[in-house]
């Protein structure tokens, strides 16, 4: 396991303990069903499915056609992830790119 897989499997983790401690984040992700790509542009890239408030089928690879798709390059990501680069400002200079509803944008803010 490299250094990303495991930084996104520790934010999997706080995801579900935000889960755990916000009833109006349960209440809000309750009824979604998504999949979702991290679709590294330089990379082979992740996929899992935000399932009734909980993440599953988190692995390498990509999902065929998901409902969203987050492309980015892998240092961004691992500087996302280690907060060294804020979310507005990677999308803002177009270092993150997201393919999906915009409804969907705002809940992955929730996520990260």
């Amino acid at each position: 396991m490299d250094e990303l897989e495991q930084l996104l499997l520790n934010t999997v983790e706080k995801f579900r303990a935000k889960m755990i401690e916000d009833e109006d984040l349960r209440e809000e992700m309750k009824p979604l069903k998504r999949t979702i790509n991290i679709e590294l542009t330089d990379a082979e890239g992740f996929s899992f499915i935000l399932n009734h408030g909980d993440v599953t089928d988190f692995k390498r690879g990509y999902i065929e056609n998901p409902d969203v798709a987050i492309q980015i390059k892998e240092a961004d990501m691992l500087a996302l992830l280690k907060k060294e680069l804020k979310p507005m400002k990677a999308w803002a200079t177009k270092k993150l790119k997201f393919e999906a509803e915009l409804e969907d944008v705002v809940r992955m803010r929730k996520f990260f």
